[in-house]
């Protein structure tokens, strides 16, 4: 995952002059991490209130899900899948618990763990847990999820 982070950190830096990344002064780290923070938040919240507007405007227009062992989604496939998500599951539940946070210009990445409850609208309650990794991007009206990971952890 390290490798993951630093790639994405060095092709910002490295394309500073080229796609208009910007250095963010160390003043800036604390208000922009507040600013992903809020974010975060709001989607988060989104999920737990079944707001599905909510969540797709947390989205970047380039938004892309990775997940382990399946095609990546574009920008359409994750629209579809939030929305066919909050249609069938409640979520009383979702806990993150960062790890690790870089800035690199107008790119963030947010790593750590999640617990969750999954509650269908028939059967009983799933309980996942896992790790997740999120590259926020600034963008108008503030930062959006542009990439995101994550690695459900087997219960032993």
């Amino acid at each position: 995952m390290s490798r993951i982070a630093g790639a994405v950190l060095a092709a910002c830096f490295s394309a500073s002059t080229l796609v208009g990344c910007r250095t963010s002064k160390v003043a800036d780290f604390a208000a922009d991490q507040a600013a992903v923070d809020a974010a975060l938040e709001q989607y988060r919240q989104a999920w737990l209130k079944g707001d599905t507007a909510m969540a797709l405007g947390r989205l970047s227009g380039a938004v892309k899900f990775l997940f382990p062992g399946t095609p990546d989604l574009d920008s359409a496939a994750v629209h579809a899948l939030v929305i066919d998500e909050m249609a069938k599951y409640r979520i009383p539940t979702l806990t993150l618990k960062r790890a690790d946070f870089f800035l690199a210009g107008d790119h963030a990445v947010d790593v750590g763990r999640y617990e969750e409850i999954q509650v269908p609208k028939t059967g009983a309650p799933i309980h996942g847990t896992g790790r997740y990794m999120t590259v926020w991007r600034r963008e108008a009206g503030g930062w959006r999820i542009w990439r995101f990971m994550i690695n459900e952890l087997i219960a032993s």
